[in-house]
């Protein structure tokens, strides 16, 4: 069986092993099957965009249910994106803050990743979170003019922007000796295919629903994420947990600054 074969074959306990880590949903890891070696976080991740998609699931029924209502877009958007916030236990906002001091803050590699490791957060992860969370409200906001919409459009930001964040984690080396990026391993290229093309379906959707604003969407995410995969590069030489939480957020209000284009 071929590597891509066989991602595509554990895509439901690579799932579990995502949601597990990168969520609060009360789910434990899938159990080692006798006499193998546990994978990695790295080994799971083509499955990381479908764990994405089921993050998403609950706030997306919210945001429906809520439009549906007669609520106000601005307010439905708010309360789903709370949500998905909580669901994902703020994991990648608190890399996207940590990122955004250490790249803001540091004047040397090893100062940017003494910041980055800092539980503290300082003003550049203050904006950057506040504006972060702004764009993908409004974004989110602009395309829940019906009630399924909207969820339809969560549910594909939440799986491609995963799938962009496993770009830069299998484009760049670890940037520490130790921490949870090197911990977690890398992704190869058998993963990184399997996790582009378990994305496609949902990037399928959001051009048959948004036409031309996704294009617009997908394109920002793109240019984006390899625009941040060059400033990580030359920043602290590499990637982090940090900066793949980052990766996350920046592709997701990207994305949803396209699907703005829509309104």
């Amino acid at each position: 069986m071929s590597d891509l074969a066989e991602h595509f074959r554990r895509l439901p306990a690579d799932a579990r092993a995502c949601l597990a880590f990168y969520s609060r949903l009360p789910i434990s890891p899938p159990l080692v099957e006798p006499g193998t070696e546990p994978r990695s976080l790295a080994d799971s991740a083509a499955a990381w965009p479908l764990a994405g998609a089921l993050i998403a699931l609950t706030p997306a029924v919210l945001l429906s249910f809520l439009v549906a209502s007669g609520a106000s877009p601005l307010i439905a958007a708010l309360l789903a994106l709370a949500l998905y916030t909580a669901l994902g236990g703020a994991l990648h906002e608190d890399g996207f803050a940590d990122t955004a001091d250490g790249f803001g803050g540091g004047a040397s590699t090893q100062e940017r990743l003494d910041i980055m490791r800092d539980s503290r957060i300082g003003t550049y992860g203050v904006l950057a979170l506040l504006f972060a969370i702004a764009i993908r409200v409004a974004g989110l906001a602009e395309t829940s003019f019906d009630a399924a919409t909207g969820a339809f459009a969560l549910l594909c930001v939440a799986a491609i922007a995963r799938a962009g964040a496993i770009v830069h984690w299998s484009a760049l080396t670890h940037a520490r000796a130790d921490g949870v990026g090197r911990w977690a391993g890398r992704p190869d290229r058998s993963v990184l295919t399997a996790a582009m093309l378990t994305a496609v379906p949902a990037a399928l959707l959001l051009i048959i629903l948004f036409g031309v604003a996704a294009l617009i969407g997908l394109l920002l995410a793109a240019g984006g994420i390899l625009l941040f995969n060059r400033l990580a590069q030359r920043l602290i030489g590499g990637h982090t947990g940090d900066t793949l939480g980052a990766a996350v957020i920046l592709a997701e209000a990207l994305l949803f600054a396209g699907l703005a284009f829509s309104g």
